[in-house]
């Protein structure tokens, strides 16, 4: 083989070799910007997990105050009434009380 054929060889294995360098730098950059959308679309899925998780505790939260709500107004109701009844029960007490302060007054005059 001559040294022109030599030369020749290097030349091809020198091109073959730039070209397998430039497809293995395409395919990182491929493989990078596929790492990439797929972490964006992931980021994506994992935010609109955690809206959907927060919206239904949110639900949750607010069926429990309405709950919670409720009770209180069904023990503020019987409170009320039990107070309308005391001072009913003592209305009529002062009512009897002032009667009979009258009736004794007026009995002394």
């Amino acid at each position: 083989m001559s040294s022109m054929d030599v030369i020749k060889q290097i030349k091809e294995a020198e091109k073959k070799a730039q070209e397998i360098r430039d497809q293995a730098v395409l395919e990182a950059r491929n493989i990078v910007s596929k790492a990439q959308q797929e972490a964006e679309e992931l980021a994506g899925q994992l935010l609109k997990e955690t809206l959907d998780k927060g919206k239904g505790l949110m639900v949750e939260a607010q069926a429990q105050a309405a709950k919670e709500i409720e009770a209180l107004k069904e023990e503020n109701k019987a409170k009320i009434s039990e107070l309308r009844a005391k001072a009913q029960s003592n209305l009529d007490e002062a009512v009897s009380f002032v009667l009979g302060r009258i009736v004794k007054d007026y009995g002394r005059n």
